[in-house]
């Protein structure tokens, strides 16, 4: 059976039936300046155009202003004419101003006589694109969310490749961006997960589809630091992936160490009471013997004894009231006017009664100067810093104690003539529970000077030490002279 060739049909009505008829290709029929001549059933009903609304305008009519600013009806024409074809890939203009997004191919065409048209075919694939920018718009949402968690999060599938990271989990582990492929979890987390406990329970939640929670791992940065990392895992829903699951780490290190920190504390709390506590005991213990053989003679020495042990004990409760209260922001002052002078000597006698075989030097520079502050507060420091220089100074030394103001700031340094301090833990003294070496066998928990600290900062003063081993220390604090 013989055939026809298509050349043979050289004419455009062998393309009628195909133009009338087609329902999802809209099809324009344009002359060589891109003047519309005719157009399909498909494209009036798709784009809401009458013939009449086209016929004699150029095509660039439905290009967006800014496509025609571009130059691509220009452009188009252009490369018909000279390649044989175009294709473009841009919104196109309906008759109510919506821009849709099209697809389309545009061929250079000749009727019998050799004169040109050009056949422009387009496909509507605004709902494609739509749901394509949704999926991008959900990727780049989801990925800004990944990128917002300072927790290291990780997509892993059943072989345990990476598939997804945050920049968080590459700075856990000390992954340059990009490079991250290159790494199995299984090989990337070998090095600390030496029993392989993490890599059993991941893959047995991959494998049953369940999760787990407060798994840990330790690992250790690139400045050879320790970390520790609370790992929870949880199953993918993604039924394209029903195998993955979701990895968080949360970096537990502060957390862990305040742990051991409030342990260190509270041990450290308990040795430092139960001393005056036990001597207390047992003085009451001898009076009690001692009150059947009526001996008053030792009897007031053990009662003085006694007595010191619970001064020493109302201190350090105080202290740690305090600095429970500061940690809790509820400390406040109560600001008054007074003299400044007369504190400081209040301050003085106060530490003297106490201590009379110290000497206590007072240069005063500041006995006309009224100031507005908590004055219970500042006193507080001042009796804390005499103290502090009493409890560090060799026996029978002098301490010195200078008060001078400048510039409506008023400055106190007390000076002993102690062992001194260390320069390398000297700026650490007005920390939290923080004691020297030489001073760990004084008593004491470590609180008084950051309470002086947190009294001054309070006050909008400033605090800080100048000491050398082997020639004493001096303490400083300042405050406006109104706060």
């Amino acid at each position: 059976m013989s055939t026809t060739p298509v050349s043979k049909y050289n004419s455009l009505n062998y393309f009628i039936p195909l133009f009338q008829q087609t329902k999802e290709n809209s099809v324009l029929l344009l002359d060589e300046d891109g003047v519309i001549l005719e157009v399909n059933k498909a494209f009036i009903s798709l784009f809401g155009y009458e013939k009449e609304d086209l016929y004699g305008t150029n095509f660039a009519l439905l290009f967006t202003e800014e496509d025609q600013e571009k130059g691509l009806p220009k452009k188009e024409i252009a490369n018909v004419l000279t390649r044989g074809q175009a294709f473009d890939n841009n919104y196109l203009v309906q008759k109510d101003k919506v821009a849709t997004w099209v697809s389309g191919e545009s061929v250079l065409i000749k009727d019998d006589n050799g004169k040109i048209f050009i056949l422009k075919i387009i496909q509507n694939i605004n709902k494609q694109k739509i749901s394509e920018n949704s999926i991008t718009s959900l990727n780049d949402f989801n990925d800004s969310i990944l990128r917002s968690i300072e927790d290291g999060v990780i997509v892993l599938d059943r072989e345990l490749k990476i598939v997804k990271s945050n920049d968080a989990f590459l700075r856990l582990f000390n992954i340059e961006a990009g490079k991250l492929s290159d790494n199995s979890f299984a090989d990337l987390i070998e090095q600390y997960d030496k029993k392989n406990e993490l890599y059993h329970k991941i893959t047995l939640a991959i494998s049953s589809k369940s999760g787990f929670s407060h798994a840990p791992l330790h690992i250790n940065t690139n400045t050879h630091e320790e970390r520790i990392l609370d790992v929870s895992c949880s199953p993918m829903k993604d039924l394209s992936a029903d195998s993955n699951v979701l990895l968080i780490f949360n970096d537990i290190t502060v957390q862990k160490q305040a742990e051991r920190d409030r342990d260190d504390m509270l041990g450290f709390i308990g040795h430092e009471l139960r001393n005056p506590m036990t001597s207390v005991l047992l003085s009451h213990n001898l009076m009690e013997e001692l009150v059947r053989n009526d001996n008053a003679t030792i009897m007031k020495e053990l009662l003085e004894r006694s007595k010191k042990n619970v001064l020493r004990l109302s201190k350090m409760i105080n202290e740690l009231y305090n600095s429970t209260k500061i940690n809790a922001g509820q400390f406040e002052l109560e600001m008054v006017e007074f003299n400044f002078a007369d504190m400081i000597g209040e301050a003085v006698e106060t530490i003297r009664i106490f201590h009379p075989e110290y000497t206590i030097n007072v240069n005063n520079y500041v006995k006309d100067i009224t100031a507005k502050a908590d004055r219970h507060r500042i006193m507080q420091v001042v009796t804390n810093y005499l103290s502090n220089s009493i409890k560090y100074a060799e026996a029978n030394a002098a301490i010195t104690i200078i008060v001078q103001a400048e510039n409506d700031l008023i400055q106190v340094a007390v000076k002993d003539h102690g062992p001194g301090i260390a320069k390398d833990q000297l700026p650490f003294i007005f920390d939290r529970f923080f004691r020297a070496e030489k001073t760990m066998n004084l008593e004491g928990i470590g609180l008084g000077l950051f309470l002086c600290k947190q009294i001054i900062h309070a006050h909008n003063g400033n605090v800080w030490a100048e000491s050398e081993e082997g020639h004493g220390s001096t303490f400083y604090f300042s405050v406006p002279a109104t706060v």
